[in-house]
């Protein structure tokens, strides 16, 4: 039986002028490639090469097969080639998802700073709150908020994001906060996952505190919580990297700082191997981690 290599063997032996030449350029004994044409004209009983010491020539059929078939071995050749090559080079698409205000507030300036030190590297990048399927869609690189559900990915843990209890100065002017039992009866601002409830615990004993409070607004976006927030509206739980230029211009005032809020937020980066990563994935993912180290 024939195999797809040896027209690429014959071809080659065409284009050197020889079993020898064919050799050296395929990195093969000489015997072989002697040994793979004369199998090729066996299975097809038919001639295509004619013999002397000195050199070879194709015979009919064998010009029929060389001159139909060497372009598409070129063009063959010319795609591997190219794959390989945009493997080993950073280079080409990444297809990214992430949520909305995890990337305006944080992954938009590392995808800028990336796209600055990659510029053969095309970002296509899709902003959602919907928990895109990676297979389905041929996304790349999915960031998400934890905890992950599907353990067939690569969950690449980056960093845990601190929740911090806060709230307006023009809320505080009618609502004292100075304990827990405070917190009871105001008006909260909560995430849709938080199931109206604040978990608290005390940074000297470690003690536990649980609330269940009510939500007078819910959400799964951050910016909405926030504003709404700084509108004086409630008490929020807001990550402490949404909230960081609030607090520092005291648009927002963290409560109970001898309490620390249980409900942390996980980020990953989730991609669906690691087997065979292009040169590009390589470099998105050591970039990625970086900046995750250095929060």
């Amino acid at each position: 039986m024939w195999r797809y290599d040896d027209i690429a063997i014959i071809t080659e032996v065409i284009n050197q002028g020889s079993f020898i030449g064919a050799a050296k350029k395929l990195n093969m004994p000489s015997s072989t490639i002697s040994r793979r044409v004369a199998q090729l004209e066996s299975y097809l009983e038919v001639r295509l090469l004619e013999r002397n010491a000195k050199n070879l020539c194709l015979t009919e059929k064998g010009k029929k097969l060389f001159f139909e078939c060497a372009p598409h071995i070129q063009k063959i050749k010319a795609s591997i080639n190219d794959i390989t090559q945009h493997n080993t080079s950073v280079q080409g698409n990444i297809k990214i998802t992430a949520p909305v205000t995890l990337a305006n507030e944080l992954l938009n300036d590392w995808f800028c700073e990336f796209s600055l030190q990659n510029k053969g590297v095309k970002l296509n990048i899709n902003l959602t709150n919907q928990f895109e399927d990676i297979l389905d869609n041929n996304i790349d690189i999915a960031f998400r908020v934890g905890p992950l559900k599907n353990s067939q990915f690569i969950g690449q843990f980056l960093f845990s994001t601190e929740m911090v209890l806060c709230a307006s100065e023009s809320y505080l002017k009618d609502n004292k906060i100075f304990t827990t039992e405070d917190l009871n009866n105001q008006q909260w601002l909560l995430y849709n996952s938080d199931n109206n409830k604040i978990k608290l615990i005390n940074n000297k004993n470690k003690h536990y505190h649980e609330l269940n409070v009510e939500t007078h607004i819910s959400s799964n976006n951050t910016q909405i919580l926030k504003q709404a927030c700084i509108k004086g509206l409630g008490i929020a739980c807001l990550p402490k990297i949404s909230i960081k230029q609030a607090l520092k211009t005291k648009s927002l005032v963290p409560l109970l700082r001898e309490y620390t809020v249980q409900q942390s937020k996980d980020v990953y980066m989730v991609y669906p191997s690691n087997k065979y990563l292009s040169a590009k994935m390589i470099e998105f993912i050591k970039f990625i981690k970086q900046q995750g180290i250095n929060i």
